[in-house]
């Protein structure tokens, strides 16, 4: 087994010498992006947040204050890990993170409950953990306001003698009908995945731009040749980006909904718009390394400067306009729209004319900087 994995080693190492193009491309384009596309959609198999664990201080020790703590335990939300005795427990285990969750049920509870008293539980979650306390906070809610129903029900039930037809109505006065569309299971893979990974590739696709620039100088091409490396090299960048999505499809469940051309087209824009900035970049630095760098240090903050990690109507005013000059503000939200909404073609209309005005721009830049370095 050594001398086999010895053989493939000094195989690999002679056909990288020989073929370090061919290598490259394969790395950055298919192994990376696939093998990270595996390592996150398993890591996020879960969807949301699962089994959080839960600590509990029950000060009340009633039959009603079991029962709430019971819901607890059978929900798929929660897993309580300790049943505490004081309440500085909680802030404890939160700080350790031994736990998430925290509940405390003061004394007398169920008793100040019948009297009217309106008592109050105490939820207390770790904020730092915004994923977990989302799921978490939106689960509590649920069980604390059927439980609430539950009580409420009987109430008018045995005391007010309501007939069990009417108890409903009276326990909940008003009905409110939610509905959470397109990604209603609040799976959190499938909202932030597709653009992670897109952002990931990126960073690919521009250096991968930038190396391409830096070859095509050294020797003398004409303009349409250059236009033809970015078309050739995009495509690729194209196939990586598509490929990735396809895993998640294919082995995590991930859904796309939207059309398949225009999904098509505006990532195969994406891709050429990204690479051909690290061509512009790797066409006007001459050192190929420091070029690469700092292709990836243009696109790389795009992810989050673009609104796809943070909502651009929360940012300030300079950073939403900001946002609109970035490619990636256009692709991150129409690759997750693809996933989780039915979209047709033109409803990405808009991004594919953004994309086609990026390229236009820089294909202007490009020949400028072309034509500049010609007549040097």
């Amino acid at each position: 087994m050594r001398q086999r994995l010895e053989g493939f080693a000094a195989f690999f190492y002679r056909y990288k010498k020989r073929h370090p193009k061919r290598v490259m491309t394969f790395l950055v384009f298919i192994l990376v992006p696939l093998a990270t596309g595996l390592i996150l959609g398993y890591e996020m198999s879960s969807n949301v947040a699962m089994s959080i664990p839960t600590v509990v201080v029950d000060h009340d020790h009633s039959d009603f204050s079991r029962s709430f703590v019971k819901y607890v335990e059978e929900s798929e939300y929660f897993k309580v890990v300790e049943q505490a005795d004081y309440d500085g427990r909680v802030e404890e285990m939160l700080y350790r993170q031994q736990a998430y969750v925290g509940i405390i049920i003061p004394e007398r509870f169920y008793s100040d409950m019948r009297e009217g008293k309106a008592p109050k539980i105490l939820t207390v979650y770790d904020g730092s953990t915004l994923a977990v306390m989302s799921s978490s906070k939106s689960a509590m809610t649920e069980i604390l306001l059927t439980l609430k129903t539950g009580y409420m029900m009987k109430i008018y039930e045995g005391k007010l003698g309501v007939v069990p037809a009417d108890v409903r109505n009276h326990a909940i006065p008003i009905d409110v009908t939610y509905r959470l569309l397109f990604n209603p299971t609040r799976n959190f893979r499938n909202f932030i995945l597709p653009g992670m990974l897109a952002a990931l590739i990126q960073v690919g696709i521009a250096c991968m731009g930038a190396e391409r620039a830096g070859e095509m100088r050294e020797k003398t091409t004409p303009f349409l040749a250059h236009i033809r490396t970015i078309c050739h090299w995009g495509l690729l960048g194209a196939i990586s980006i598509a490929l990735t999505l396809a895993e998640q499809y294919l082995f995590f469940d991930m859904p796309y909904k939207g059309t398949l051309l225009g999904g098509a087209a505006v990532t195969l824009l994406f891709s050429t718009v990204t690479l051909m900035a690290g061509y512009i970049v790797g066409t006007v630095i001459t050192d190929r390394t420091l070029a690469t760098q700092i292709a990836a240090v243009i696109v790389l903050p795009t992810t989050i400067l673009g609104g796809y990690t943070w909502p651009v109507l929360a940012m300030p005013a300079f950073f939403q306009k900001l946002a609109r000059f970035l490619p990636f503000y256009y692709y991150g939200e129409a690759v997750r729209n693809l996933c989780l909404k039915p979209l047709e073609f033109h409803h990405l209309l808009p991004a594919i004319e953004m994309m086609c005005i990026f390229g236009a721009v820089e294909l202007g830049l490009l020949f400028l900087v072309q034509r500049k370095g010609v007549s040097a």
